[in-house]
């Protein structure tokens, strides 16, 4: 088995840490930061990740990072909704995260995710980094808001796929995302008199 590295291991662990301290919380507002860890199901793989995901606070735009570590030729990364066995509804894919990278502000991300997703083996690091509008949804969130898509993240009723070409259906998955408040403290949390 493969060691993890240590980006991975750090996030795993800020994770874990904000979701024990975020469970006794109350929200004034709704939170609006969310990862999840990407893990495969294969036994013949090591491959493994993460990805997060940011509303803004008025549901006009969305961005995400999806950061991979011993995967290879990434075909789609795709975000569902699970199906309603009740309304005998199937699972939809409602957003192409591969498809809606694009290039950002910060040159660096994006020319580091177009390398990563060039190479042939073994892929670590971020290979997808953009940023999305309610019209960027598809399947049933056609013609919604990113209000209905924020509700589906915070009732855990989506995951994302990573498809490569070895696994077309889907080498990684990540299915519960953890709300996230904020990793650091804020400047005006400090008594900077003292």
């Amino acid at each position: 088995m493969k060691i993890l590295s240590i980006p991975f291991i750090t996030i795993s662990i800020c994770m874990l840490i904000t979701s024990i301290l975020l469970s006794g919380t109350v929200h004034a507002l709704p939170v609006d930061r969310y990862w999840s860890v990407l893990e495969s199901p294969q036994q013949s793989t090591d491959a493994n990740g993460f990805i997060g995901l940011k509303f803004r606070e008025d549901f006009k735009q969305m961005v995400f990072n999806v950061n991979v570590n011993n995967i290879d030729n990434i075909t789609g990364i795709l975000l569902y909704n699970f199906g309603n066995s009740t309304e005998n509804r199937n699972a939809s894919m409602i957003l192409d995260l591969l498809n809606e990278s694009k290039e950002v502000k910060v040159k660096d991300k994006f020319k580091e995710a177009s390398t990563m997703l060039l190479k042939k083996h073994e892929i670590e690091g971020t290979v997808a980094v953009g940023g999305v509008t309610s019209d960027d949804l598809q399947g049933e969130l056609t013609d919604r808001s990113l209000k209905s898509l924020h509700k589906l993240v915070q009732n855990e009723d989506v995951y994302v796929v990573v498809a490569t070409k070895q696994f077309p259906q889907g080498e990684l998955y990540g299915q519960e995302f953890v709300p996230i408040d904020r990793f650091f403290p804020d400047i005006s949390d400090f008594d900077w008199d003292s």
